[in-house]
Formats: C-alpha cells, structure tokens, sequence
C-alpha cells in the first residue's frame, strides 16, 4: 500500500515537472553527453524493454532500406553502441563501416561489442560531431543513423552533412522514435513516455536521464514535418515508413547526381 502510494504521488510529481530548456546549442550538446554517459553501460538492455524487443526488427529494416552491396563503404552517424553497425555487418558481411559518435562511454560499449563479435577489423570507431562530420564531401556508398535525431542540435544540419558525405546515387536513411497517430495507441504511448518512464527514473536515482526521453520525444517534430526537412535538402525518392503502430518512422532518401557540395 504505502509502494503504491509512492508510485501515485511519482505519478503526479512527474506529470509537473519542468521541461529542460537551452539556451544555445553548445548547452544542448553539453546535457545530451552527460546523459549518455550515464546511461552507456544500460543503454542497450533500455532500448529493449522500452520497445518490448522490437529494436531489433526496427534496424533490421531500416539497414534492408539501405539496399548496401558488397564491399561497400558505409558511415554510421552517431552509432552509439554499434548496434546499427553490427546489424548491416550481419546482412552485408563485406561492408566496411566508419561509425561516429560524440560520447566516448558509449563507442567505449561499441568497443566492446564488436570485439565481442570479431567485427572489429572492418569498423573504424571515431569521436566526432554530427553536425560537421569530419569526412571529405562523396566519401560513402551509403549512410545511416538510429534513435539520433531527437538529440542533435539541429536536424537539417546533420541531414545536410550525411548528404554531403554520401556519394551520389547513395542513400542516406534514419530510424527515429515518431509520433503515432492512432486512437487509443496515441495515448497509451504518451502516458507511458510521460510518466511511466520518469516513474523510472525517480526509483533508479537517475532522473534527468530517464526523464530526457519523454522530453526529447515532445520536442522532436512529427514524421511528415521531418520529411519536409528531407525534400528541402533535395533528397531524392524522401519517403519514410511507419513501423509498430507509428511508435517509430524509418526515413530514407537518395543523395542526388546534382547536390552542390
């Protein structure tokens, strides 16, 4: 009884809680590494219970969309622990993957994974910004990036650079957590976001890190307005896909022959 009045009381604290503000991209970029520092070492085990096992569907088709062959080069943006990577290693064992990311904890647990894996040879593991990716302009057949765009500070600059560093003809495509639209899904999805998962945080001692994902979730635009922002960079054939009832969207596009770099 006295659990479930401090599960209650959680509930309405949580629901008042203050938003997180920035004022510049630098304080963005600043909270955003110490939260994945935190949660680097459980980032893995998290993603699995808050999609019910279904991440691993979700990047298995989104690497499917990459229509990668074999030998070809491929940049995985802000990797983090180098599941994407090990998944388009797995369906393309030829592939050579340069995979990035800004958090040294978590390509530290990418490390490890692929290590564990003997995938370590064919991957190049880098420390470096999104949102001026350190490559020369047409250096990859292809580019990927999963659960990312919610954290950058800011999404068409980041689309932008994939673009550049893609070949033309390549394709660059993106998983991210969407917005679902369907009654009833809608809002068993936002009260989960938005106070289960806080609920988590508070009984983990790891509050702001937890409560980052509703947050992050709020903030980020609906899937057709990130689609706008795809079409305004003249991507080609920009489409995305709606997977689990909308919980996710997988966007995709193909650098054009004609992109000024």
């Amino acid at each position: 009884m006295v659990y479930c009045q401090h599960v209650i009381f959680l509930i309405m604290k949580v629901g008042t809680m203050n938003t997180k503000e920035f004022n510049t991209y630098e304080d963005k970029e600043q909270f955003v590494q110490g939260v994945f520092s935190n949660i680097a070492k459980h980032y893995d085990l998290m993603n699995t219970l808050l999609s019910f096992g279904q991440d691993y569907f979700w990047r298995k088709f989104a690497v499917k969309e990459m229509n990668i062959g074999p030998y070809q080069h491929v940049l995985d943006v802000a990797c983090g622990t180098c599941v994407f990577t090990k998944e388009a290693l797995r369906q393309e064992p030829t592939l050579t993957v340069e995979a990035l990311d800004f958090n040294a904890e978590m390509l530290e647990q990418g490390r490890e994974r692929l290590d564990q894996a003997d995938l370590l040879d064919q991957v190049n593991l880098v420390q470096g910004d999104a949102m001026a990716l350190p490559y020369a302009d047409n250096t990859f057949d292809a580019a990927m990036s999963g659960f990312a765009m919610r954290n950058v500070p800011d999404i068409k600059q980041v689309l932008s650079e994939m673009q550049r560093v893609v070949k033309p003809g390549g394709k660059v495509v993106v998983l991210e957590l969407a917005k679902p639209s369907a009654f009833g899904f809608k809002q068993l999805y936002n009260f989960y976001f938005s106070y289960i998962l806080p609920i988590i945080g508070k009984l983990s001692k790891d509050n702001s890190s937890y409560a980052w994902l509703p947050e992050s979730l709020r903030r980020y635009p609906h899937q057709s307005e990130i689609l706008e922002i795809w079409k305004s960079l003249g991507y080609e054939n920009a489409t995305y896909t709606e997977l689990t009832g909308g919980i996710v969207a997988v966007h995709e596009g193909v650098v054009p022959e004609s992109t000024i770099k």
